[in-house]
């Protein structure tokens, strides 16, 4: 990934974190993990998260798929459809997206950022937490595990400007 991608990846978490740190004060921290095979790795803020390869499995789930979300004033990728929330469920107390990228270029390898809005019975987001899923070669496809920054036992999981930046 060149330099420059780097660095639009790090400011956009930035104000992803800015954004979302300021209203939560129980979202704090940060986890990331990067895989040993491929050139795929898995940041996280403002909840918990977990990384995990599967290139060569289906997922399958009872959760919510969603589509592209609104594209905020600090966009620094464009939208895309090429997330699915894969499922959506409680687990160890909390909400968590099994949030799936497929990248549908034949080209060109996409990083994804994105948020999950955690939402109870009535519809209300009683929490968020952002993830990304990066260097994903073309046709390929992964996922992350993103936990709800607050303790959200019943709702749905809902993707929230989902965006995808050239790493090549």
């Amino acid at each position: 990934m060149k330099l420059r991608h780097v660095r639009a990846v790090a400011v956009f978490v930035g104000v992803v974190v800015a954004l979302t740190g300021a209203r939560h004060s129980s979202g704090a921290g940060c986890s990331g993990h990067s895989s040993n095979s491929d050139s795929s790795s898995h940041s996280s803020t403002g909840g918990g998260s977990t990384h995990y390869d599967d290139d060569d499995d289906s997922v399958s789930g009872s959760g919510s798929d969603s589509g592209s979300g609104g594209v905020s004033e600090t966009t620094l990728g464009e939208p895309t459809q090429d997330l699915t929330i894969a499922e959506c469920k409680v687990e160890n107390g909390s909400l968590v997206a099994d949030v799936r990228a497929t990248n549908s270029s034949t080209a060109e390898t996409y990083s994804y950022m994105f948020q999950v809005a955690f939402k109870d019975a009535s519809g209300t987001t009683a929490a968020t937490g952002s993830s990304g899923i990066f260097s994903l070669a073309p046709g390929a496809s992964d996922s992350a595990l993103v936990t709800a920054s607050s303790t959200v036992t019943d709702g749905t999981c809902e993707l929230v400007d989902p965006q995808r930046i050239s790493a090549s």
